[in-house]
């Protein structure tokens, strides 16, 4: 399709399964499924999602589909999964699950330097690497192993500012 959508539009079957465990119903699962079906998936992300962090979901949903051997690219699956974890009624266990899985690029365990650098690169496009480099080596100095691991990173970021981020009111 050119825009990194999944060419089959999902059945009936499909969009019951798509939507059983998520907060959307099977009328706003059919809307998100259209509007894939019409604009792609990057105009759906970025019309029903205007965050910073966009590009860098958008490259980690590719990530997925790569690694999942996706020939299409990312799917309506994920977007439902990413959209339905950002729904603000989700609970904050699952966006902070999101959030490591965005941090932690190369999935090691742990949010590096290089990591950060490769998050700061999407959020501030602007600033020269060199610049990013500083950053991510400052936000990460205070530790010892100049890495952060899971649990510390659960314990860095308050409830409340990854709920801010993390949470979006989502109408199809």
């Amino acid at each position: 399709m050119g825009n990194g959508a999944s060419a089959a539009a999902p059945g009936t079957a499909e969009i019951q399964n798509l939507f059983e465990d998520t907060v959307f119903n099977e009328l706003e699962v059919k809307r998100i499924t259209a509007l894939n079906a019409e604009n792609g998936i990057e105009a759906i992300l970025a019309t029903l999602l205007p965050m910073p962090i966009l590009p860098h979901i958008l490259n980690w949903l590719r990530d997925q589909a790569r690694k999942e051997n996706l020939s299409d690219g990312i799917t309506i699956e994920q977007i439902i999964y990413l959209l339905d974890t950002l729904h603000p009624s989700q609970l904050i266990e699952n966006k902070r699950d999101l959030a490591w899985k965005l941090y932690d690029t190369d999935e090691d365990g742990y949010v590096s330097q290089s990591d950060l650098v490769r998050v700061l690169r999407y959020l501030l496009p602007a600033l020269p690497l060199s610049r990013h480099q500083v950053l991510a080596r400052r936000a990460l100095s205070r530790f010892p192993e100049k890495r952060v691991a899971k649990t510390d990173f659960d314990k860095l970021v308050p409830d409340r500012q990854l709920s801010e981020i993390f949470s979006r009111p989502i109408v199809p």
